[in-house]
């Protein structure tokens, strides 16, 4: 049985079938088990399994080969429930999580969740407020196509409200918001 195969396709329920905690931070040919729970298609199940993972001691720094680590793993996929998952980033970070992991091909976890056009700023706010909590954001972190998280908020015409956040987050932080446009 590959494990991590298992909790990249199953349900919750459907994993607990099959799990044992020693398993929490198994590989398989340099696949970790979380980070195929947080590529899960369903949100429900990526959720319920991350947590279980994590409760019983995943590391949530792993990182894969590409630097893509838990934070993009999550934030990446095609279907989001940010209601439901901002949680589990929070968990993530607060166990260890980078917030500015540069992943080679997607930058920031931030540039991964900003680069979701499907979902408008309020859609994404539960997550915004978790990475916004951390004392560790850098949105001025240089990451995906040579830009900062910040730069590609002031060149995008759909995130206006992120924007606006970051600038705030920056003013609050005593940083000099940079003349780019």
């Amino acid at each position: 049985m590959d494990i991590v195969f298992e909790a990249q396709r199953r349900t919750l329920d459907g994993f607990l079938e099959i799990y044992e905690s020693n398993l929490a931070n198994a590989e398989v040919n340099g696949r970790s088990v979380l980070l195929a729970a947080l590529t899960n298609v369903n949100p429900d199940a990526r959720a319920g399994i991350a947590t279980l993972l994590l409760d019983d001691g995943a590391d949530a720094r792993v990182t894969a080969a590409d630097g893509v680590n838990a934070l993009h793993a999550l934030l990446g996929n095609a279907e989001l429930d940010p209601v439901r998952e901002a949680p589990v980033v929070e968990r993530l970070i607060g166990a260890g999580a980078d917030v500015n992991a540069v992943a080679k091909k997607f930058g920031t976890p931030l540039q991964v969740l900003m680069s979701q056009f499907r979902y408008t700023d309020e859609a994404l706010a539960p997550f915004y407020d978790v990475l916004f909590s951390s004392e560790a954001l850098d949105l001025l972190r240089v990451g995906a196509y040579d830009r900062s998280a910040y730069t590609m908020a002031v060149k995008s015409t759909r995130r206006g409200a992120l924007r606006a956040r970051m600038e705030q987050y920056l003013r609050d932080r005593g940083v000099e918001i940079p003349q780019e446009a």
